[in-house]
């Protein structure tokens, strides 16, 4: 089955979304590292922020969770693909597969990787680790290291992805259909587990609990969920207006008020990021399969 024929076009808008938040908080922490706080934040002195820009700041810091969106979407659109090819021909075609996300991501990932000595050379930092770039072992890398390697910092998403892509067509394809949703509830309860055991175990867990792949692939498995039960029946979710307000206004406010990424405590460690796992979700859900939403962003 072509992926061509398989297309969420609201989807289009999300990742456009999701992509800006990264580029944004990217860009932000760049600029303050190098010039100090955001004078506008700073009531113009560039060193102490306001009351007010402190809100604003906490509120771009955690726009990083763009990530954990494109994670979302990439669990429910590569378990949908795949779990209506196993439904039209009664297999996948693991190679087929793995040959098309190859052709995906390869090219521009291994042009980045051919071009980052003269980039390095340039602007004069030590070289980052190529090799663990080459083979999708960058999160790992950061693990060890306890730093970020760049310019390659952001590669740790991307390794992620590859991992899943690894494993979740061999999942799907030897899975009879009915048990998926136990296979998938093992996984999440693996992440929550490796997640609390780490959080316990090491004097120094936020690299292991942010770029794991263990601690990370439950929001993709999350993604996967939603694309079972739309494969077997396509959903809606048509949230009246006032809920769909609130639920933006929940989200917006806890992203100013509180770091989305801290994570001191087993509690916080295992269960603290279903919270904006669930808003997203439901967020999403009404957002790309809700014939009542106004879309004043049309893809293409």
């Amino acid at each position: 089955m072509s992926e061509k024929r398989i297309y969420f076009e609201h989807l289009d808008v999300v990742r456009f979304i999701a992509a800006f938040m990264i580029v944004l908080v990217h860009a932000y922490e760049a600029w303050v590292g190098w010039y100090g706080e955001v004078g506008l934040l700073s009531n113009g002195t560039y060193q102490e922020l306001s009351t007010g820009g402190k809100f604003i700041d906490t509120l771009i810091r955690n726009f990083g969770v763009g990530v954990d969106i494109f994670f979302l979407l990439s669990g429910f659109l590569i378990t949908y693909i795949l779990l209506e090819e196993k439904k039209r021909f009664g297999k996948i075609h693991i190679g087929k597969f793995m040959l098309r996300r190859t052709i995906r991501i390869w090219p521009l990932y291994f042009l980045l990787l051919a071009i980052a000595p003269i980039l390095v050379n340039w602007v004069q930092i030590d070289h980052p680790s190529y090799l663990a770039n080459a083979l999708f072992i960058n999160n790992f890398h950061a693990i060890n290291t306890q730093t970020w390697d760049y310019p390659f910092a952001h590669f740790w998403s991307i390794c992620v992805e590859e991992h899943f892509y690894l494993i979740w067509p061999f999942i799907i394809a030897f899975i009879p259909s009915k048990k998926l949703i136990h296979a998938f509830t093992i996984v999440i309860a693996a992440s929550i587990f490796y997640r609390l055991f780490i959080s316990y175990t090491s004097p120094y867990p936020w690299f292991n609990l942010y770029l794991n792949t263990l601690s990370k692939i439950d929001v993709l498995v999350i993604g996967a969920i939603g694309a079972y039960y739309y494969s077997i029946k396509p959903f809606q979710l048509n949230l009246p207006k006032a809920i769909r307000i609130l639920l933006y206004v929940v989200l917006i406010t806890s992203f100013c008020i509180e770091k989305v990424s801290l994570w001191d405590g087993l509690f916080l460690a295992g269960f603290k990021k279903y919270f904006y796992t669930a808003l997203f979700a439901i967020l999403l859900i009404d957002f790309n399969f809700n014939d009542k939403f106004k879309h004043f962003l049309k893809p293409g």
